[in-house]
């Protein structure tokens, strides 16, 4: 079962992203206030997302929920979700244009981003809860 939810995953990342992508380039960029916004905290959001990145690399996922504590699992959670959208603001949304001309050419890339973030977010809490959710050392 776990399986078919992660394959299932990527059409869904496709549709989602392709969306998203373009309501940016045609609704979204017109508003000032809104694609700075958006811009700023999509750029926080890798930021942050980079800093978890970093650390599981390092300390691997039941180290940074010991480093971090219960917070770890919460921001993990949040860049999971925010971390498309987050890709998407910062690669049409800069001030000076946006870095990929195309939005269905950033539609691709944030479909591949998607599914890096399921397979993290698969490693990340079955190291930390189990494969059932029972027998990891946080569960």
């Amino acid at each position: 079962m776990e399986l078919f939810g992660i394959v299932f995953s990527i059409p869904v990342a496709f549709v989602m992203s392709m969306v998203y992508c373009a309501i940016l380039a045609y609704a979204i960029r017109g508003v000032e206030w809104l694609r700075r916004w958006l811009y700023v905290v999509s750029i926080v959001l890798l930021v942050g997302f980079l800093g978890e990145v970093v650390l599981l690399a390092t300390l691997g996922a039941v180290g940074s929920r010991a480093f971090v504590g219960p917070a770890f699992y919460v921001a993990h959670s949040v860049f999971f979700f925010l971390g498309t959208p987050a890709l998407a603001n910062v690669l049409l949304l800069r001030k000076r244009g946006p870095v990929v001309r195309r939005w269905y050419l950033v539609g691709a890339l944030c479909t591949a981003f998607a599914f890096c973030l399921v397979l993290l977010q698969y490693s990340v809490s079955e190291a930390l809860y189990g494969i059932d959710g029972t027998n990891g050392p946080y569960s």
